[in-house]
């Protein structure tokens, strides 16, 4: 690699010293430039680019088109200027169109939903991955991202690991999706999946060692650490990485690991300094405009100042709500039909919690946990939902086979999480039900009054020393 670089570097200096025409030094610059971009290697990227735009200034030339645009434009992303990055894409996809320059004009609206989907704006990302996807643009893994961005993180891990397996062949594209698979499977509970990514991504960082590549490295293990609970193993790995994107430049991965560097401090207990860390990740994320990521920091914040003030005693009934098959049923469908199952799951339910007054404390995907302060609400809202389920399976012929546990209890909270025993009680008691069935506490039940119940049975609950009276509802 490092020796196929050099020969392409002696040739772009060629052209931008003015031995070739400037057709030929565009040709060669974009060469370089895709070279510099698969292998992550942005310092050279931006270097070669910085060189080229005073070529152009000397040659009186605006800039190249279409291709070379999209490029640069990626280039600009990476170093922080994303509204700028953004405007070069847009114009680049509409010059390639009008000379039905196809496979460019697939990477600049792939480039340009990466760069969305980092904004915040998942829809505007959507858009633009559909237009690379209908040009034949592969579009993993801005496309599992999106989707662990709504919740989906099943369908997120299974695309994911799909389009890995088809890359195998490839060490390079292999290299630019293991960051992003590492941190999907982590979220879908896939720690030892995310370690084996972290230790593949080592290996292949060995054969050319870039910037990027290493910090890439040193965020995936990272990442795996502080899932695993090394906090202290995590520290190190997630300062390096801070350094080395630091010196890339690339912001907003810089920003990503001050963000974990906070959690991994904040485990074990250095609370000023997570604080510090915390508040400078969100400046950083604030001056690139990462909107969906500020708002989840600000979150974290406010829980941080919750958890100081101690966390509050509540009494609510609690639900869990879980979809019965679904990585079988997610196999069956394939990534796209799952894909928009789950949506159609996730807006009904939500409307019914909405309805009722539950409060959304977590969501999997395909499944929800919810607070509710009335017990009748809680039990009123379980039963829309397997009667929205019915009606939606008589009419269509489908709808997923949902389970729905209810636990009343006393619980602690921390800004919006639950925590203590009821929630435990809670979960295990949604374990007891089958598809399209709701299972309650015997303290649900008689919280909420009368109610249409079967025969109440005394359930062994993992993780509960005495057995919990439990009480099917009847709702159809």
């Amino acid at each position: 690699v490092a020796d196929g670089f050099g020969r392409m570097e002696e040739a772009t200096l060629a052209a931008l010293n003015g031995e070739l025409s400037p057709l030929i030094t565009g040709v060669t610059y974009c060469g370089v430039i895709s070279v510099c971009r698969d292998l992550a290697d942005y310092q050279r990227a931006g270097e070669w680019t910085e060189a080229t735009e005073k070529w152009c200034e000397k040659q009186s030339i605006s800039g190249f088109p279409g291709v070379c645009r999209v490029h640069r434009a990626e280039i600009v992303a990476q170093t922080g200027s994303w509204e700028r990055a953004e405007e070069e894409l847009i114009k680049a996809t509409r010059e390639l169109a009008a000379y039905n320059a196809t496979p460019p004009m697939a990477d600049g609206f792939y480039s340009l939903a990466q760069l969305r989907y980092r904004r915040g704006d998942l829809d505007g990302a959507e858009e633009a991955l559909k237009e690379a996807h209908r040009l034949g643009r592969h579009t993993q893994p801005v496309f599992s991202l999106i989707r662990l961005a709504r919740g989906n993180i099943r369908t997120a891990f299974s695309g994911i690991k799909s389009a890995l397996d088809e890359q195998s062949a490839d060490s390079w594209a292999t290299a630019r999706m293991l960051p992003a698979y590492i941190e999907i499977a982590i979220a879908a509970g896939e720690v030892v999946a995310a370690r084996k990514g972290a230790e593949d991504l080592t290996t292949l960082v060995e054969s050319y060692n870039a910037l990027a590549m290493q910090a890439d490295r040193e965020l995936a293990w990272g990442r795996v650490l502080l899932a695993e609970s090394e906090y202290a193993q995590a520290i190190p790995r997630l300062r390096r990485a801070l350094d080395l994107w630091s010196r890339v430049p690339a912001p907003y991965e810089a920003a990503i690991s001050r963000w974990l560097l906070s959690k991994s401090l904040r485990a074990l207990h250095d609370v000023d300094e997570a604080d510090l860390e915390l508040e400078a990740a969100l400046n950083g994320l604030t001056t690139l405009g990462a909107q969906r990521d500020i708002e989840v920091i600000r979150s974290e914040m406010q829980a941080a100042a919750d958890r100081r003030d101690g966390p509050a005693s509540i009494h609510k009934t609690f639900m869990f709500t879980d979809i019965v098959g679904s990585t079988n049923l997610a196999e069956m469908l394939g990534d796209q039909a799952w894909d928009q199952l789950l949506r159609w799951h996730d807006e009904a339910l939500r409307s019914e919690f909405s309805r009722k007054g539950g409060e959304v404390a977590n969501s999997t995907g395909d499944g929800f946990f919810v607070a509710f302060d009335s017990a009748i609400n809680a039990i009123e809202c379980a039963i829309n939902i397997q009667q929205r389920l019915r009606d939606h399976r008589i009419s269509t012929g489908f709808a997923p086979m949902v389970r729905i546990g209810l636990h009343t209890a006393e619980a602690n909270q921390v800004g919006s999480d639950y925590s203590g025993v009821g929630v435990h009680i809670a979960a295990r008691v949604s374990a007891l039900a089958g598809g399209e069935e709701i299972v309650a506490s015997a303290e649900t039940v008689a919280e909420a009054g009368f109610v249409n119940v079967g025969e109440v049975r005394e359930a062994a609950l993992k993780g509960v020393a005495k057995p919990v009276p439990v009480i099917p509802i009847i709702w159809r």
